[in-house]
């Protein structure tokens, strides 16, 4: 399942991959033997884990009421917060979700590496975001993303430093895009795009990872 709020593996979309579709009057789940076969063949079959991470939460407990509508996250019996006594996870990005939390990067990879035996594993995504309404001068100084990025890869590095088999960090986004949920009202692009115009503008934030790439930094 793909999500930008944590922990990620393995991103696909329905039930494996694939839409599910059933007929009406049949069983929610259908029924199966145990799957001692299946798990056989599936178990050690995959060539990466991919995790997306751009955030992270603090998680309390929420029993359900008797006005509870049941759904999937309702089901989880926690509520995900992004303060604790009154103190923010993190400074925040442009998107409300989007909390600047290093660690939690840390956290996710490590975690990869001790729950599912320390699988090779992809950063499949990791950004942030400014507004979209900023001009190209404010947008190519973009002074808040070079320290998300800092700190991200920083925490990368620690985690591999202790083991976890991470072997590579792609950086959402190459350029500013229309964002599946804002729009043109959302910038997570290295690189700046003129939307009237469609030309690109390299942004503080491209030079770094250029330098780094080229262990200049």
């Amino acid at each position: 399942m793909a999500c930008r709020n944590g922990l990620v593996a393995m991103a696909s979309g329905g039930h494996g991959g694939r839409p599910w579709l059933r007929d009406p009057g049949t069983p929610l789940f259908p029924s199966t033997h145990d799957g001692s076969d299946e798990v056989k063949v599936v178990r050690g079959s995959i060539d990466y884990v991919g995790i997306n991470q751009y955030t992270a939460y603090y998680a309390r407990d929420q029993q359900p009421t008797a006005t509870t509508v049941l759904s999937y996250s309702s089901d989880w019996h926690a509520e995900l917060v992004y303060e604790r006594n009154g103190v923010p996870i993190g400074p925040r990005a442009n998107s409300d979700w989007l909390y600047i939390v290093p660690w939690g990067l840390y956290k996710a990879v490590t975690y990869v590496k001790e729950k599912y035996g320390n699988p090779t594993m992809f950063l499949s995504e990791s950004g942030m975001d400014d507004p979209g309404n900023i001009t190209i001068v404010q947008g190519i100084h973009d002074v808040t993303r070079v320290a998300y990025y800092r700190s991200y890869v920083t925490k990368l590095k620690e985690a591999i430093d202790n083991g976890a088999n991470c072997v590579g960090f792609f950086a959402w986004s190459l350029l500013d895009n229309f964002e599946w949920k804002l729009g043109y009202t959302s910038r997570f692009g290295l690189v700046y795009v003129d939307f009237e115009t469609l030309r690109r503008y390299p942004k503080s934030s491209a030079y770094w990872f250029r330098d780094v790439i080229t262990d200049k930094s």
